[in-house]
């Protein structure tokens, strides 16, 4: 007995009325629905109104020959993937290649043989038939990624609002308690325990604030980076500038000649997010130098991109500190004193990435750590307006 396919609808078109009723009554034998038309038109209508499985195509009809008929098939996005079997007198391999060229996916040349042209129908159903489970499980992965999506958006929406309310809680209150506490160190004696206990209130009072922007500029980073504006600027403004910040704070930053070349260097960035990131990764490292050390800050090009690049010597990482080192509160292995120093480095790789750069830290064989920022760079900032 014959293998049997049920349901699939057979399109048959060829001008030849026997031929229609050889092949018709052939696969019928073979359980499947056939529709047959004598012209390409007629079938091209009938196909828009309902696809079949697969075409067998007649290629010399008059009017409107096979070529064109599989041609009109293909441009339609209803009848696409419809496979198309090729039926002609022709064996040479031109007319063969042009019937591939139109979008056939196979060639049976007449007379064709029975047991032929039912092994190929039957292989190519089964090939739409896979085709069509695959596009059904593409459909059903998309939609089972984008309401993933949506629940992770709904999630991120809320978290953002509460780190936001968090936030302006938090500064409300505290505002409060450290104006008291100025209040109460004016009313103190000039001493040196107490010079030192302000001190201490005032690096803590610094560090408070800083998490908190972090936490904020983080949060915005992550789920809403688009509202951060990008314009070329001049790399060189932006070390200048870091360099600067840096001072203020009385780190000893030890810079190479190669970053006085970076004048003319442009990356697309917002200035003050990138001076807020390389300041960052700064005093992520110099928070792993002793006190007879310095950090060294040095600027190189390499494939289209500008390197920044920050070292420290003395002891390396772990390959789990490194592993955690862009994480939030991964630099434990740093800190002279122990304790983690902030959201720092997370926040920096987060702007480095958001102007589609990336950043990376490793040991140097001479001992200490070097951090690498890699930045893609324009080749002139002509024509555009430059913004701070």
């Amino acid at each position: 007995m014959s293998e049997a396919v049920e349901g699939p609808v057979i399109m048959i078109v060829d001008d030849e009325p026997d031929n229609l009723n050889v092949l018709g009554e052939m696969l019928r034998i073979e359980g499947l629905d056939i529709r047959a038309f004598p012209r390409g038109d007629l079938a091209l209508a009938a196909a828009r109104e309902e696809p079949p499985d697969l075409v067998l195509l007649d290629i010399g009809m008059p009017d409107m020959n096979g070529i064109e008929v599989c041609r009109r098939f293909k441009t339609d996005e209803s009848l696409r993937g419809v496979p198309i079997i090729f039926l002609s007198a022709f064996a040479n391999v031109s007319e063969k290649v042009r019937a591939f060229k139109a979008g056939g996916v196979d060639y049976v040349t007449k007379p064709f043989a029975e047991v032929e042209v039912l092994a190929r129908t039957r292989a190519h159903l089964r090939l739409r038939r896979h085709q069509l489970d695959l596009e059904d499980l593409v459909r059903e992965r998309v939609s089972e990624l984008a309401e993933a999506h949506r629940r992770l958006r709904v999630w991120d929406d809320a978290k953002n609002q509460w780190l936001h309310t968090l936030a302006h809680e938090m500064r409300t209150p505290l505002t409060g308690v450290f104006a008291a506490f100025e209040l109460l160190f004016r009313e103190l004696p000039e001493t040196p325990d107490n010079r030192e206990l302000h001190e201490d209130f005032e690096s803590s009072r610094r560090r408070i604030v800083k998490l908190i922007d972090d936490a904020v500029t983080l949060q915005k980073i992550d789920v809403a980076s688009e509202c951060f504006e990008m314009f070329p600027v001049p790399l060189g403004k932006v070390i200048d500038s870091v360099l600067e910040r840096l001072a203020q704070e009385d780190l000893q930053v030890d810079t190479s000649d190669a970053l006085a070349h970076e004048a003319e260097t442009v990356v697309v960035a917002e200035q003050e997010l990138l001076e807020r990131a390389l300041c960052d990764l700064l005093r992520t490292a110099w928070h792993g130098v002793t006190a007879d050390e310095r950090v060294t800050f040095a600027a190189d090009r390499a494939a289209g991109s500008a390197c920044l690049t920050i070292a420290t010597r003395g002891e390396p990482l772990s390959d789990a500190a490194l592993e955690t080192f862009f994480e939030v509160g991964g630099q434990r292995a740093l800190v002279k004193h122990g304790g983690d120093f902030g959201l720092g480095a997370a926040l920096a790789r987060h702007i480095i990435r958001l102007f589609r750069g990336k950043v990376s830290v490793r040991n140097r064989k001479e001992g200490g750590i070097l951090i690498e920022v890699f930045l893609p760079v324009v080749e002139s900032v002509a024509g555009n307006e430059e913004r701070t």
